[in-house]
């Protein structure tokens, strides 16, 4: 990109000149449909095509290569396609600014222009390009494959399909990314374990690392990467077709170089990551965190406006608590309550944009209350005091998209706190107790890693119980008597598919428990893994 921009800005001024030029001359299309001006348009993008061709830009070059063929296309046909000139117009609003994104020296990355390429081809019903389409990667570096198990144990594909399937259903409702990723994770940890030993375990080695980069939260899971998951999927259902015989023949390249280029921009804070980076030889010159803020300045603020206006409300909140505060420790208060009477009526404004009539009435009524004579001082701030408290706690259901039951026989806020404790709590229990069975495991059965497992177990399901959710619950107790009765208290060491069925069952429950905070979708597809697992467990 350095060279880039210095060569970029020899010719700055003329490149800008041509794409001035075709906005004009596309904006006259548009009013006229003369198909001199689409000539005329044609031909300031060719002029921009050569000049990057020359200058070696393939994302540009690739661009006016796409307007090209779509204006030729465009040219033949009768009526109007107002999807094409759209994005005519939106490609080159874009390019104009990636230009002078690359002439200031500003990191951009050639795939922050994949999104107006394709916009182009859909205008002419033509196949989107991947999102590692500019990405350039050896595919088939020397890797040390690890060798295969000396007793392998037979996968259950059908199910490993199902707890892959039931992450996916979540990360295609765009409902949350942890419960989702760490199942679909877990089920492609069981591929690549049984891939161990053959030629294809690195593309399953590498999938394993991308997941495990889409749930760092710097990651956006767009459309093209849900569609990527779902050929992901198809790959799997191969594998469950034909129980597993398929899993020595190669995987599409397209696909590797797609979860490549997602190891490439994840951040290498775990030893997978850092590793899969290592062994594929992957550049670290841009990662996601940078790809957002550029695709940020390309194209606009990339945030959500309402936890924008949350915050906002919350900060207008905070400033009345203060003022009550200051009401109470000093005498010389304003007794007409002006800054307050303000504040509130600007917040009930505000709810109303955001549909919460019901809470911006009540804030209304506290701005009126203000008036009120005859009540002693300190009783009138208490009422407010407490009536601002309840505006809070919607304010706060904004933000964490949870529904607060005003006539609930206990404070809804402490009730809420104590459920996102109960969840928090369970989440971690759950991830330590992996971590234990996996400890346990590589240490050869001993049992001292798993001691304080059956405990937690319980803990959990009595967490779960207080969140009425008693068939969950259950399934915990059920998993803790399996703990202690046929490994700590046994003899003998359970076979490794029992150790998978224990694993497979605690991932749908955690999975189920992310559920719970409207973060992901599949609650009840995730209890019926947890069942079937459990049942594998009591054969």
């Amino acid at each position: 990109m350095s060279n880039l921009a210095s060569t970029l800005n020899l010719v700055r001024k003329e490149v800008d000149g041509a794409l001035d030029q075709a906005a004009v001359q596309l904006e006259h299309y548009a009013e006229s449909g003369n198909a001199d001006d689409l000539k005329g348009f044609l031909g300031e993008i060719q002029q921009v095509r050569g000049t990057f061709k020359m200058l070696d830009f393939r994302a540009g070059e690739r661009l006016c290569e796409e307007l090209a063929d779509t204006g030729r296309t465009l040219a033949q046909l009768e009526g109007e396609n107002r999807n094409a000139l759209e994005a005519f117009s939106k490609s080159i609003m874009v390019l104009k600014r990636y230009v002078e994104m690359v002439a200031n020296g500003q990191l951009v990355a050639p795939g922050l222009l994949l999104e107006v390429i394709n916009d182009v081809r859909k205008s002419r019903q033509e196949k989107a390009l991947p999102g590692a389409y500019f990405f350039m990667v050896n595919l088939r570096p020397k890797l040390d494959i690890p060798p295969a198990a000396a007793r392998p144990v037979s996968i259950p594909y059908r199910r490993v399909r199902q707890l892959f399937q039931i992450g996916l259903l979540g990360v295609m409702r765009n409902q949350g990314r942890k419960g989702a990723l760490n199942v679909m994770g877990r089920a492609v940890s069981r591929i690549e374990k049984s891939a161990r030993g053959q030629q294809t375990w690195g593309f399953w080695y590498a999938v394993k690392a991308a997941l495990e980069g889409l749930n760092q939260e710097a990651f956006e899971i767009d459309l093209s990467r849900v569609m990527l998951m779902r050929a992901l999927d198809s790959q799997i259902r191969k594998l469950e077709e034909s129980d597993g015989q398929l899993l020595t023949e190669k995987q599409p390249d397209w696909l590797l170089k797609e979860f490549l280029y997602l190891i490439s921009l994840a951040e290498p804070d775990t030893a997978l990551i850092n590793k899969a980076q290592a062994d594929f030889n992957l550049p670290s010159e841009l990662s996601e965190i940078q790809l957002a803020e550029a695709r940020r300045k390309l194209s606009g603020p990339d945030q959500s406006a309402m936890d924008s206006l949350t915050e906002a409300l919350q900060d207008e909140l905070h400033g009345i608590k203060d003022l009550l505060d200051l009401a109470e420790r000093t005498d010389g208060f304003d007794d007409s309550f002006s800054d307050l009477s303000v504040s509130l009526r600007r917040i009930a404004d505000t709810l109303i944009m955001v549909n919460l009539p019901d809470t911006a009435n009540r804030t209304m009524a506290i701005a009126e209350s203000l008036r009120a004579e005859g009540e002693p001082f300190d009783i009138k701030m208490q009422k407010v005091a407490d009536q601002v408290l309840r505006v809070e706690q919607d304010v706060r259901g904004l933000a964490i998209n949870t529904s607060i039951v005003s006539s609930s026989k206990v404070d809804p806020l402490s009730l809420l706190e104590a459920r996102i404790a109960a969840i928090s709590e369970s989440q971690t229990a759950l991830s330590v107790t992996k971590r234990a069975i996996g400890s346990y495991v590589d240490s050869g059965g001993d049992k001292m890693n798993i001691k304080n497992v059956g405990k937690t177990l319980l803990d959990v399901s009595g967490a779960l119980f207080f969140l009425d959710q008693e068939e969950v619950s259950g399934l915990m107790i059920s998993l803790q008597r399996f703990v202690e009765d046929k490994i700590v208290a046994s003899d003998f060491a359970p076979t490794e598919d029992k150790i998978e069925a224990l694993a497979d069952a605690i991932s749908a429950v955690e999975y189920y428990i992310d559920s719970l905070t409207g973060q992901t979708a599949g609650a009840t597809e995730a209890v019926a893994l947890a069942k079937e697992s459990i049942q594998h467990l009591l054969k």
